[in-house]
């Protein structure tokens, strides 16, 4: 090798040299960028469900004698039965599997028991476990190598009547629950979970001679994600009374409403989002007017502008072949720095039926991609 070639060999080196550290610096600088832009902006799915009761209590209220009341009490479970509350787990569960949401808020979590023979008691004390849509939801998760927190749990109204059934008399007892669920494997910091029940609630009478309360509830929790916090928040307003829900939502905003951190409050509100009645509600509720009023922004609206979103609601028996679905009452609210990247429904078209025909639940969900901005 001569002088000359070692000299071009040396220089081809040094030039080699000189480009691995402009790719070095290159690097660093799209590395930093994107550190930059994830403390920007940390993004986070959230999903709000009704897993729906499966029946309607209405006959219930309004029977007009003592048989009426006990075999309307025995219908009740019989047509809760009859909807496949398992299945519709699994079902709800698959929705779940495909959204993969960091946060969910459940509303109608419902935990079926009965008591043979009845008792009569007035406080409710049936203990063996009919069905436990909480409990067969996360079984179903977790047959799907799905694990979620349960950070929350709150009872809304727990009442039990007896019923007539061919076997004899039978207490059926229906407790509400307004649940929250984490994603076990998010990168989420929960601090200071909170539930309660709403002061204001419906008390009504029954034909038996023991009026009933029916309290709904909410639950929430603050969340931390890399450099941002927010509350996280579940709800289910009255769907009987529009000035009791109107009340509830009054009470929520001065309670867990009122923080400084942005929040996300999702639930099955019962006041459609573009002002009409919703059925069995006197009158037409000013519920969602006033939270928009508080500042709070409709996710769905946000990025659907021109698309009504109805969530509500399938038939009683989840059996009607097409959509059903009217209001839209199921909603993703938020207040504070946060921005809307993607909004979905999901419960909503006929290929998600179960094979028996069956809807998961005589709602729609809602899955919402969130981002977290900075001030």
């Amino acid at each position: 090798m001569t002088w000359g070639m070692q000299w071009s060999r040396a220089g081809e080196i040094a030039r080699f040299g000189r480009l691995a550290v402009v790719a070095v610096l290159v690097a660093l600088m799209l590395g930093q960028s994107a550190l930059a832009t994830r403390a920007a902006g940390d993004e986070i799915t959230v999903m709000t469900r009704n897993l729906y009761q499966g029946a309607d209590l209405g006959p219930v209220i309004a029977a007009q004698t003592q048989t009426e009341f006990l075999l309307a009490v025995a219908a009740v479970l019989t047509e809760a039965r009859a909807t496949d509350l398992s299945g519709r787990m699994q079902a709800i569960a698959a929705e779940i599997d495909r959204a993969r949401p960091d946060l969910i808020g459940l509303q109608e979590a419902v935990l079926w028991r009965t008591q043979s023979p009845a008792d009569f008691s007035p406080t409710p004390n049936a203990t063996s476990v009919e069905a436990d849509l909480l409990q067969l939801l996360l079984s179903a998760l977790a047959a799907r190598g799905l694990k979620y927190d349960v950070v929350a749990v709150q009872d809304g109204f727990d009442v039990e009547a007896p019923g007539l059934f061919p076997t004899g008399l039978i207490d059926v007892r229906l407790t509400q629950r307004e649940v929250i669920l984490a994603r076990h494997s998010a990168p989420m910091k929960l601090t200071d979970p909170q539930s309660g029940q709403y002061a204001a609630r419906i008390t009504i009478p029954t034909i038996i001679g023991v009026p009933v309360s029916l309290p709904w509830a909410w639950a929430s929790v603050d969340v931390r994600t890399h450099d941002h916090a927010f509350r996280f928040a579940t709800t289910h307003l009255d769907s009987v009374s529009g000035a009791i829900q109107q009340a509830q939502a009054s009470e929520f905003l001065a309670g867990p409403g009122d923080t400084p951190l942005p929040i996300v409050w999702v639930g099955d509100f019962n006041s459609d989002a573009d002002g009409t009645p919703i059925t069995g509600v006197p009158p037409a509720t000013a519920t969602y007017g006033s939270i928009i009023a508080a500042g709070f922004e409709d996710t769905w609206a946000a990025k659907h502008p021109s698309d009504s979103g109805l969530t509500c609601c399938h038939d009683a028996d989840l059996l009607n072949p097409t959509s059903s679905l009217t209001e839209r009452i199921d909603l993703v609210l938020t207040r504070g720095d946060i921005s809307v990247e993607e909004a979905d429904r999901v419960g909503d078209d006929p290929a998600e039926r179960l094979p028996s025909g069956l809807w998961p639940s005589d709602h729609a969900g809602v899955v919402v991609s969130l981002e977290l901005e900075d001030d």
